[in-house]
C-alpha cells in the first residue's frame, strides 16, 4: 500500500494575504517614525532661533542677526523625509515667534515656537522699589 503525500495550499493563500499587510505596517511605521523626527527637527531649531532672537533683542544697541538664515543653518541637513519651505519671523514688544513649514507632496508640517523677551531689569527695580516702601513703613 503506498501512501499519497498531498500538499495544502492554505498557508500559501494565507501569507498572500498577511505578508501585505505586515509590510504595510513596517512602512507605515516607518514613515510616521520620520514624520515625528522632522517636527522634532523643526520644532528644537525654532526653539533656538526663538531665544537667540529674545535675547539680542534684550540687549538694545546689539545688531539683530538674520534670524531665517539663522533657522535655516540650524535645520540644514537635518531633515529625513521633508523639506523646509518657509520660516517666519514675528518680533513686536514682548514676544518672539518663529513660525517654519516644511513639507513633501499633500503633507504640511507646521512648527511654531514663541517666547517672551525677558527683562529682568524692570523686576529687579521693581523688587527693590517694594523693599524700600516695606523698609520706609517699618
Amino acid at each position: 500500500m503506498q501512501m499519497k503525500k498531498t500538499l495544502k495550499g492554505s498557508v500559501t493563500v494565507e501569507m498572500a494575504y498577511i505578508l501585505p499587510l505586515i509590510i504595510f505596517m513596517i512602512l507605515f511605521t516607518i514613515y510616521i517614525v520620520f514624520y515625528y523626527h522632522d517636527k522634532n527637527i523643526l520644532l528644537g531649531a525654532a526653539a533656538e532661533t526663538a531665544v537667540l532672537a529674545a535675547q539680542t533683542e534684550r540687549q538694545q544697541g546689539q545688531e539683530v542677526p538674520d534670524l531665517q538664515s539663522f533657522y535655516r543653518e540650524r535645520a540644514a541637513g537635518k531633515l529625513i523625509w521633508l523639506k523646509l519651505t518657509g520660516v517666519e519671523v514675528d518680533l513686536d514688544d514682548k514676544w518672539v515667534s518663529i513660525t517654519a513649514r516644511a513639507g513633501k507632496g499633500r503633507m504640511r508640517v507646521q512648527a511654531v515656537q514663541k517666547t517672551k523677551i525677558p527683562e529682568p531689569e524692570k523686576k529687579i527695580r521693581k523688587k527693590r522699589l517694594l523693599e524700600s516702601l516695606t523698609e520706609q513703613e517699618e
